[in-house]
């Protein structure tokens, strides 16, 4: 099988104030890849919704190489690389005409509707037998858990109620959304004067609308920064970025 690819552009709803591509623009453009992508593999989101499943993502790392402006044509490609443990693993990248830009890796995992539980269903796991589509890496590490630095002192930077918004489809809080607000809870010399060259998330609760969630942060030694989401004490994500 080959990688599924898609022409876009970099539109003005994608632009920051310095015209360029929004990290979290490619974080949009990639979610709908994983859709697209998935739909030409047995595994798509209609042959699971038959067997009362959905699929959601768990973690994902981004890296971006290099900007994007405003008008440019780009390229995005994306592929299954298989299975590794409970994880399905899925790759980005974006790029234009000076090659690749943005690379990305992301592991999913399959959810049962009703108990909103990891599905362990015999059928469901002959659906996801699926053999990979390249050997390629865009990432060639498959993302990592993302803990909280020892002895760390988080503070809380803001709290966010979920509203009509940033609920997807799938009755929750859209995964894109959690970056979007842990960029506009951080000072906004750091975000608008900075470039994100990194961004790593793991996704470990849903949020569900009416749902407040409080978001706590902290800078590691290497100078990333962390930010965590919380709700009733319970993490729902926790995210790492990385600024240049």
């Amino acid at each position: 099988m080959e990688k599924y690819s898609e022409n876009d552009i970099i539109s003005c709803y994608r632009s920051d104030s310095h015209s360029n591509m929004r990290p979290e623009a490619f974080l949009d453009m990639a979610q709908q890849m994983a859709v697209k992508g998935a739909q030409l593999l047995p595994f798509n989101d209609t042959a699971l919704l038959e067997k009362g499943c959905v699929w959601v993502l768990a973690r994902m790392k981004a890296i971006f190489d290099r900007v994007v402006p405003f008008d440019t044509q780009i390229r995005l490609d994306t592929w299954h690389k298989g299975q590794q443990g409970l994880y399905f693993l899925r790759d980005y990248t974006l790029s234009d005409h000076q090659g690749v830009a943005v690379r990305s890796t992301s592991s999913w995992i399959v959810m049962n509707v009703q108990t909103r539980s990891l599905s362990r269903d015999e059928d469901v796991m002959k659906l996801l037998s699926v053999a990979a589509q390249s050997s390629d890496n865009a990432i060639e590490q498959a993302c990592s858990k993302i803990i909280m630095p020892r002895g760390a002192e988080a503070s809380l930077i803001g709290k966010h109620r979920v509203r009509y918004s940033d609920i997807d489809k799938n009755g929750h809080t859209n995964n894109v959304k959690y970056t979007v607000w842990a960029l506009d809870s951080l000072p906004s010399e750091l975000v608008m004067g900075k470039r994100l060259k990194e961004l790593s998330i793991n996704f470990n609760k849903e949020a569900l609308l009416d749902e407040e969630v409080e978001l706590f942060h902290c800078i590691k030694e290497d100078g990333a920064h962390i930010i965590e989401g919380k709700s009733e004490g319970h993490q729902v994500f926790i995210e790492e970025l990385v600024f240049e």
